[in-house]
């Protein structure tokens, strides 16, 4: 069962991902975790270990930032038609190109994480996920990813990059061994492309593994355009104690994604959050478990080769 200090540990790690594949760097980040959340190094680490130990959050994958090769990514919430093909309507979504993830949730819905490159490689790939789904209602989020400051990846970089990309938290010194470099080069080169935004270390976060807690989203949207702000500051606020993360970054609706303990909140948090002042809608849905393509990042990363290679 996660308390309070969990939630906001798993926040913080989720959602600024701070741990690097480096012991001296992760220790460095639970640290400023603990300034962050008024808290001792020692019980940061703690709860960190435990939530490792559990399972929770035990795999780390690095990520290259899509931004690197001018993509972009799109979330697209979706009530597929009908319900009792839901799970082959997730086996023919994965097979498009660009789909890197798709979340289930109990009853039609399904949330679909994609990368576009240009507004007409969107449109195809929302008409296609439109016909899979038997269904033109969507919501979709645009995600506002930091740009890559990074111009060209060396044959060094690449090579780093494949080595750590199942398993972010490898050792800089079991990789130069397994390259052949030194670690004062991989340490340099995963530095300074980290500095640049352009490699992040994300966890598979297993909320559905976690006793005790219901994973839950809450799509909203606002009655006028000007109380986004209010109405935003006053979710967050409210939901302190159990918000994991949250997609803000659109105009005219937002999502917003809760560890919450019963059925009994989750029906007390939809009320709230459609009684507030400037929300025109608000919907709830519980996560059943999330289909993620890893390997499709890996792909998009060695088509590019010949184009981000420097000579």
């Amino acid at each position: 069962m996660l308390d309070e200090l969990d939630v906001k540990i798993l926040r913080s790690l989720i959602s600024e991902s701070v741990i690097a594949p480096s012991n001296i760097q992760l220790t460095s980040s639970l640290r400023e975790i603990a300034r962050k959340l008024n808290s001792d190094d020692m019980t940061i680490w703690k709860r960190f270990r435990k939530l490792q130990d559990a399972g929770y959050m035990s795999v780390w994958r690095l990520v290259v930032n899509p931004t690197m090769f001018g993509y972009m990514a799109l979330d697209v919430r979706v009530d597929v038609q009908p319900e009792s093909a839901k799970s082959e309507m997730i086996r023919k979504l994965g097979l498009l190109h660009g789909v890197i993830r798709i979340a289930e949730f109990y009853g039609p819905g399904l949330q679909i994480l994609l990368l576009y490159n240009s507004e007409e490689s969107r449109s195809r790939t929302i008409e296609l996920i439109s016909r899979i789904t038997n269904t033109e209602k969507m919501k979709q989020f645009r995600h506002a990813l930091p740009m890559s400051l990074t111009k060209r990846l060396t044959e060094t970089d690449m090579a780093i990059i494949q080595a750590l990309a199942m398993d972010a938290r490898k050792p800089y010194v079991t990789v130069a061994k397994e390259l052949g470099f030194s670690s004062r080069t991989v340490k340099s080169r995963i530095d300074k492309l980290r500095s640049e935004r352009t490699l992040f270390a994300v966890p598979e976060f297993k909320m559905g593994d976690i006793p005790g807690l219901i994973p839950a989203v809450i799509y909203y949207s606002y009655a006028e355009r000007d109380v986004k702000d209010s109405v935003d500051r006053a979710i967050v606020s409210h939901f302190d104690a159990s918000y994991l993360w949250g997609m803000f970054s659109i105009p005219d609706q937002a999502y917003i994604v809760l560890g919450l303990s019963s059925m009994a909140e989750v029906q007390t948090s939809l009320n709230w959050t459609m009684e507030q002042p400037g929300v025109a809608m608000a919907q709830l849905d519980i996560l059943v478990g999330v289909t993620g393509f890893p390997e499709k990042l890996g792909e998009l990363v060695t088509s590019r080769v010949p184009e981000i290679i420097a000579q």
